[in-house]
C-alpha cells in the first residue's frame, strides 16, 4: 500500500453563517464561492457551513423545470483552504454523486441538480490529520556526547540547498528530437508527462506516443528520464469507469516501460480538460500509487512573456528559502510554444547554480520529501570510539525508494580516514568527506527504511 501522507494543518473552523443565492449571482462563506452556474431564474440556493470541511446546500426551484447546475468554488490557497483532492458531492440519501472539475482546478465543482427541491452536501471525506503522526524536525537530528558526532538527515538529497524539477506535458515530438537530447547535454534529468493510449477511437486526433512509441520505449530504457502520467488521451473523461480507464490504462503502460522500478509517479490530469466522477481525486491517487503535481508549476511557454528572466529570479528565491521550483514547458523549437534559444537560456541558468541544485524528476523529488517528512534519527548505544543509531522511516519501501543523505559532523579527535559506516550485517556504506560552512563534513546515503547503523573510529 502506498503511505499517503496528509500534511495539510486544520486551520479553518466552520462558523454557523447562513447565505442565500437565486439568479447568476454567487455568495461567499468562509472563503467558499456558491451559486448557480450561468442562470437567471427563480431558483434559489441556501448555503450553510455545517462541519469542518462540510458544506450543506439547499436548492429550491420556485417553479424552475429545467435541470440546475450549482457551481461551487473551494479556497486553494491560505489559511482556508480545503483538502479539495478529499472532497466528494452526496445528497441527503448519502449517495455519492458524479461531479464535473477542470483537470487542474479539482478545488473549482461544478454540480448537476434537477428541477427539485433538495439537499446536497460537499465535504472532505478524508480530512487531513488522518495520516499517521509525524516526526518533529529535532527527531531529524542526534547529537551525541560519548563521541562529539552530529547527525543529520539533510533537507534535500546531496545536501543541495534547493531542488529543481524540469517538467514536459503532452508526449510532444519535439520532446524526443529537442528536449531530451538538449536535457542530456547538460546533464539534467526532466519529467516527461506522456499520453499513451494510442489512438482514441471516439476522436480523429494522431496520438503522438503512438506514432513514436519506439522512441519513448528507447528513452525509457535508457533510465535518464522520468515519466508520469497526463492521462492516456488527455480528453478528459466522463463517468468513473472513462476515468479509471483513462489514468489506470496510462498507468499500465508507464509501469511496463520501467519494469522492477517503484510504481510511484507524479498525475496531472491536465489544463483545457473535464473530469465527471463520483469518486474524490484521492480515490485515484492512492488506487495507483500517484501523487497530484497539478499545482505549483510555473509554465514556460514563451507567450508569457519574460520567461528566462522571471525564472532567474525565481530560482535564486527558491535556492535562498530551500524550496522545490518547478517549471514546466510543452512543445520546443522555432514557431513552438517555447524556442529552443529560450529553453537553452534557462537551462544555463539551472547549470549556473548547479551546485546549490538537485535537478530531478518529480517523482525523486516528492519522494524525498515524504521520506525525510517521516524520518526520524534515534541513538542506539555509543562509546567514545563507535555510535549505533537507528533510521526510522514510515514510507513503503516498495514505492519509496529515493535515497536520504545523512550529514555528519565529526570531532577533531576522529581522523577522517579511519572512520567507517556499516549496517546491521557489517556492510560498509559508502562515505564521502565534504567540506561545508567551514568545517569538514562526512555524508553518506541512506535507504529510506527502518534500520540500524553504526559509525566507527577505525584502528
Amino acid at each position: 500500500m502506498m503511505c499517503q501522507f496528509h500534511l495539510r494543518t486544520p486551520l479553518w473552523l466552520v462558523s454557523s453563517v447562513f447565505l442565500l443565492v437565486g439568479k447568476s449571482s454567487a455568495a461567499e462563506l468562509g472563503g467558499v464561492v456558491v451559486g448557480f452556474e450561468q442562470y437567471d431564474g427563480p431558483a434559489t440556493i441556501a448555503a450553510q457551513s455545517v462541519g469542518q470541511y462540510r458544506l450543506k446546500i439547499d436548492v429550491d426551484p420556485k417553479g424552475e423545470r429545467e435541470p440546475l447546475a450549482i457551481r461551487v468554488e473551494l479556497p486553494a490557497s491560505g489559511r482556508n483552504a480545503w483538502p479539495a483532492a478529499d472532497v466528494e458531492v452526496r445528497d441527503a440519501r448519502g449517495s455519492a454523486l458524479a461531479v464535473r472539475r477542470n483537470g487542474i482546478e479539482w478545488h473549482k465543482l461544478l454540480i448537476p441538480a434537477p428541477a427539485v427541491r433538495a439537499t446536497y452536501f460537499v465535504e472532505a471525506v478524508d480530512p487531513p490529520g488522518g495520516g499517521p503522526l509525524l516526526p518533529a524536525e529535532k527527531e531529524r537530528q542526534l547529537t551525541d556526547q560519548a563521541t562529539g558526532l552530529s547527525l543529520t538527515i539533510a533537507r534535500w538529497y546531496d545536501c543541495r540547498q534547493a531542488a529543481l524539477s524540469i517538467r514536459f506535458d503532452d508526449s510532444h515530438p519535439s520532446h524526443l528530437s529537442k528536449a531530451i537530447p538538449i536535457l542530456r547535454e547538460y546533464g539534467f534529468r526532466g519529467a516527461f508527462m506522456i499520453n499513451p493510449g494510442g489512438r482514441d477511437p471516439n476522436s480523429r486526433r494522431q496520438s503522438d506516443f503512438e506514432d513514436h512509441r519506439a522512441e519513448w520505449e528507447a528513452c525509457a530504457q535508457r533510465g535518464d528520464q522520468e515519466f508520469a502520467n497526463h492521462s492516456a488521451h488527455h480528453r478528459g473523461a466522463i463517468g468513473d469507469a472513462d476515468m479509471e480507464a483513462e489514468i489506470g490504462d496510462a498507468c499500465q503502460v508507464i509501469w511496463k516501460l520501467f519494469p522492477g522500478k517503484s510504481k510511484l509517479m507524479a498525475l496531472n490530469l491536465g489544463g483545457g480538460t473535464l473530469w465527471e466522477t463520483t469518486h474524490t481525486l484521492r480515490y485515484f491517487l492512492d488506487k495507483h500509487h500517484l501523487f497530484d503535481a497539478s499545482q505549483n508549476s510555473t509554465c514556460m511557454d514563451d507567450s508569457y512573456g519574460n520567461r528566462v528572466a522571471t525564472f532567474r529570479r525565481m530560482l535564486e528565491q527558491h535556492i535562498q528559502r530551500g524550496l522545490w521550483c518547478r517549471i514546466h514547458y510543452h512543445y520546443i523549437g522555432e514557431g513552438l510554444s517555447s524556442s529552443e534559444a529560450n529553453f537553452r537560456a534557462v537551462l544555463d541558468i539551472a547549470k549556473e547554480h548547479e551546485a546549490a541544485l538537485w535537478i530531478a524528476g518529480m517523482a525523486d523529488i516528492y519522494k524525498h520529501q515524504t521520506e525525510r517528512s517521516g524520518s526520524a534519527l534515534s541513538l542506539v548505544k555509543s562509546d567514545p570510539r563507535h555510535l549505533s543509531f537507528k533510521l526510522s522511516c514510515l514510507t513503503d519501501p516498495e514505492l519509496y525508494d529515493q535515497p536520504l543523505t545523512i550529514e555528519v559532523t565529526t570531532p577533531k579527535s576522529w581522523p577522517r580516514d579511519r572512520i567507517v559506516v556499516t549496517d546491521v550485517q557489517g556492510n560498509a556504506i559508502a562515505v564521502r568527506t565534504v567540506q561545508a560552512s567551514g568545517q569538514i563534513m562526512l555524508r553518506f546515503e541512506l535507504a529510506p527504511r527502518t534500520a540500524a547503523y553504526t559509525i566507527k573510529l577505525g584502528p
